[in-house]
């Protein structure tokens, strides 16, 4: 299948699932909060000075605390599909004048052409069904000379809980992500210009198997795959799935998630000027 292209995810599954866990998010999300940190520390070697500035998949609003401390000129807008987690930013962080949430897919924004001088996002583009669609829809709402900053998850991500539920049954179980390469063709094919790309691996590890489960639960990272099985997992199921991952994700007393985290930046050329998204 052409990851680039949908159907791929089942969008009200997607919403769902973080809406209910904007709550309990801060508390699991302890890889996507070092993946930001890390991200924002990109700013820093980076020659930019954006006026206008929009956080793409805001969450419940640490990546647009960390822009205002890096760019505390700049006018500030979150946008995330999941309102929930929009009602959690402004209980974090409150409401200040330089910044507005925005609930609305990243797939089709609610913005005029050329509105952002920087396009920020991380952890979010990996829940976009059509990636090349909404490299496009960026494309159209960045200003000549924006950059475009990202973090997303490659293919090795939860490979172990993958090869664990493939030795069960053969429906999808875990989200299927695009390679690094396609990505970087994708901004090319888009528009942006001078497109970098790199990846990294993250392990986690856990004593037992269950903190792993409710992790990805809490942080709304369930399964939204347009062909999954549906239904909650029996008591057997959970204990059949341990066995297996004890055959593909254990290692010296752990239980190990691997998280293969793909960080990209790109130009939008001074003479592109991209159309709406179809």
């Amino acid at each position: 299948m052409d990851l680039l292209n949908p159907p791929r995810l089942d969008k009200k599954s997607v919403k769902k699932f973080f809406n209910r866990a904007a709550k309990r998010y801060d508390k699991s999300a302890i890889l996507q909060e070092e993946v930001l940190d890390r991200l924002l520390q990109r700013l820093h070697y980076i020659r930019h000075h954006p006026a206008t500035i929009l956080d793409i998949g805001c969450g419940t609003g640490k990546g647009i605390r960390g822009l205002q401390k890096t760019y505390s000129r700049a006018r500030l807008i979150g946008t995330d599909i999941a309102w929930e987690m929009l009602q959690q930013s402004r209980d974090n962080y409150k409401f200040w004048s330089k910044k507005r949430l925005v609930n609305a897919d990243m797939e089709q924004l609610p913005f005029a052409d050329q509105s952002f001088d920087l396009l920020f996002s991380s952890l979010a583009l990996q829940w976009s069904n059509d990636l090349a669609a909404t490299f496009r829809e960026l494309a159209r709402i960045a200003k000549p000379g924006a950059m475009l900053l990202f973090s997303s998850f490659g293919p090795g991500t939860l490979r172990e809980l993958g090869a664990s539920w493939q030795a069960l049954d053969p429906h999808p179980h875990v989200h299927r992500f695009v390679d690094m390469h396609d990505v970087g063709d994708a901004m090319l094919a888009a528009g942006f210009a001078q497109p970098v790309v790199d990846a990294e691996i993250i392990r986690m590890e856990y004593a037992e198997f269950r903190p792993l489960l409710d992790d990805l639960k809490n942080i709304g990272a369930s399964n939204a795959e347009v062909g999954r099985r549906r239904g909650l997992m029996t008591p057997g199921q959970f204990n059949r799935l341990e066995q297996s991952y004890r055959d593909h994700g254990y290692d010296k007393g752990k239980f190990v998630a691997s998280y293969e985290v793909v960080y990209g930046h790109a130009w939008l050329g001074r003479h592109v000027r991209p159309g709406r998204a179809v």
